[in-house]
């Protein structure tokens, strides 16, 4: 597959969002499950949030991240996997530069989601503002 709209299965897509590339889209896995790859170049995390509708697994390629998932605390590195069930609160850190995930959504429908973010956040908004914003169209809620 060669035209610039079609999944190229080697590299991935670029959704707009520093850090962030569509690895299996909806349209591949016949909306089963979407697969990302992110890389945090700085200590960094979203806001916490809730998917009601998705489970969430992060796969741990390199780095240091905690996780807060529910009530417990994680602090997880390389080869290790967090899993978050579909309506629990849940937000991460990285812990040190340059770590990286994948991150499986399933069933898939955030990756309309994650490319509305980058332009949001790329126009000036904070995560916490963009994901506000979005919470009402898609499937993440901002949570205290």
């Amino acid at each position: 597959m060669n035209d610039a709209n079609s999944l190229d299965e080697t590299r991935g897509v670029d959704l707009g969002r520093p850090g962030w590339t569509l690895l299996a889209s909806s349209d591949r896995t016949g909306g089963a499950f979407e697969l990302f790859e992110e890389v945090r170049a700085s200590p960094s995390g979203p806001p916490p949030h809730v998917h009601r509708d998705r489970d969430e697994t992060f796969y741990v390629v390199e780095g240091r991240y905690v996780f807060t998932r529910g009530t417990d605390e994680l602090e997880v590195g390389p080869g290790q996997v967090v899993f978050v069930p579909r309506g629990t609160r849940h937000h991460f850190r990285t812990l040190v530069a340059q770590s990286r995930t994948l991150i499986i959504i399933a069933p898939a429908g955030l990756e309309q989601f994650f490319r509305e973010m980058g332009a949001r956040i790329g126009a000036g908004a904070t995560p916490l503002e963009a994901m506000t914003a979005l919470s009402a169209m898609h499937d993440s809620h901002p949570v205290p």
